[in-house]
């Protein structure tokens, strides 16, 4: 820096006088930090050759600083617009933190999104993308359960719509935005904006209907929207009409791709309304020519060597749905030993306030809810574990033979069933038609392990 502070009208002039190294030896600085300052202030410096123009009895003009003085208010405004563009409101901030929590629930890493003061972060596209559609999809909840301390109502629309419109901008590299065909801006939507969350499977699954669509000479074909990839636009999450959207079709043609879904009408003997969004050119968001296609061949029996790497999670699934099953049993030899409404009745004359048979029957209601927790614990296990060994996920494209004839499907779901000695998995899912076209019919692959040999009889041997 400069050993005094210049205003900027002086080191304007200064600059105009004389070279910018006559400038540093007097202030006994360098060169650079002289136009380092100059940059600072916003003060134009001479152009290139001007000094030798002058040497030769030249003259130029100077440029007027006010000029520059406009500019540099220009953009003291826009640096406030842009931080108050950043801060959250205390309601904004509610939901803000709601979705960090979820986020976190679920084994997601959120490091560095806490906020500074009421101000957002500098997230990353992929983590804004995830808090916008969790906003979006569970808002409405957090509401009711108390988590946003606020009532439902045009406020809270209008501060969650603000709120969504100062996150796009971070996740929009990870977001496709659909918007409504002829509409000027998604915030002024008539009817549905639809958000995609752009992962690298979702890009894997748009090719694979791509290569179908090429390879059949289709108009174009369809793929269910699961709530994990998409929700509607805050405007209309809270109203009565978004929870009534159905089927929501991601769209697939050679070039394009767009979204259309039904609505279902508020009166039975109304049709449903049909919308659709305006269209997306493929090429304007994924190498789509160059794209590895994601079409998994599944083989009926699986080999050891899927299996191997999660056979201790497979032994510790087994454990765990035996202990299920023993409580399970135990649990309902108890229930047929509770108490009647009689002995209910008894308990509470002869026991008095201890009634110990009340207490059986409360017990036993909560291990059987427990119960009922556990079990849906391990079928999700069961789900995850057959995906990893089978190296799928829900919306993957699988094929294989059945019966001589080549089988394609669109995965809705997986799971095994397990014993010490074999594992059977089940991949459900929706039939592709012939011509390449998904399909209504649903279908089940069942896909077979065993181990071989006398010495590996069972999955606790080596």
């Amino acid at each position: 820096m400069v050993r005094r502070e210049l205003s900027r009208e002086e080191l304007f002039a200064l600059v105009w006088e004389k070279p910018t190294w006559e400038i540093a030896k007097e202030l006994g600085v360098s060169d650079v930090a002289i136009g380092k300052f100059c940059a600072r202030l916003q003060v134009p410096k001479p152009p290139r050759g001007y000094w030798a123009r002058v040497r030769s009895g030249q003259t130029s003009r100077r440029p007027p600083l006010a000029a520059f003085r406009e500019e540099i208010d220009r953009s003291r405004r826009e640096a406030a617009r842009a931080r108050a563009a950043d801060s959250l409101s205390k309601l904004q901030q509610q939901f803000y933190r709601a979705a960090l929590s979820d986020l976190q629930s679920r084994g997601i890493d959120v490091g560095g999104a806490d906020m500074h003061g009421s101000r957002l972060p500098n997230l990353s596209p992929d983590l804004a993308a995830q808090i916008l559609l969790l906003i979006q999809r569970r808002g409405h909840d957090w509401v009711k359960e108390g988590k946003v301390a606020a009532r439902a109502g045009r406020s809270v629309e209008s501060s969650v719509a603000n709120l969504v419109g100062k996150l796009l901008p971070l996740g929009r590299p990870q977001l496709l935005v659909f918007e409504n065909e002829g509409k000027n801006g998604w915030h002024a939507a008539n009817g549905p904006v639809v958000l995609v969350r752009l992962t690298a499977r979702l890009q894997e699954r748009i090719a694979a209907l791509v290569r179908i669509v090429r390879d059949q000479k289709l108009q174009h074909v369809v793929m269910p929207l699961v709530a994990a990839d998409h929700a509607w636009s805050a405007h209309h999450v809270y109203t009565p009409e978004s929870r009534m959207f159905l089927d929501s079709m991601l769209c697939v043609s050679a070039t394009e791709v767009w979204v259309e879904c039904t609505r279902r009408a508020w009166r039975e003997d109304d049709l449903p309304e049909r919308i659709v969004t305006g269209r997306i050119t493929l090429q304007a968001i994924m190498p789509i020519d160059y794209m590895p296609i994601r079409e998994i061949v599944l083989t009926p029996v699986v080999s050891r060597a899927a299996v191997a790497p999660y056979r201790e999670r497979l032994l510790a699934l087994l454990e765990a749905e035996r202990v299920h099953e023993m409580m399970s049993h135990t649990a309902y030899s108890i229930e047929r030993e509770a108490p009647s409404e009689k002995l209910a009745i008894a308990d509470r004359i002869w026991f008095g306030e201890e009634r110990p048979f009340l207490s059986a029957r409360e017990a036993w209601r909560r291990l059987e809810q427990e119960l009922e927790r556990w079990e849906t614990g391990l079928e999700a296990e069961r789900s995850m574990l057959a995906q990893s060994i089978l190296g799928i996920e829900v919306g993957d494209i699988v094929t294989t033979e059945n019966t001589g004839r080549l089988l394609r499907l669109s995965v809705t779901g997986t799971t095994l069933y397990a014993s010490d000695e074999h594992v059977t998995f089940i991949v459900n899912g929706t039939r592709f038609r012939k011509d390449g076209t998904l399909g209504k019919l649903q279908d089940v692959l069942r896909l077979h392990f065993a181990n071989e040999g006398k010495n590996t009889r069972r999955l606790r041997r080596d």
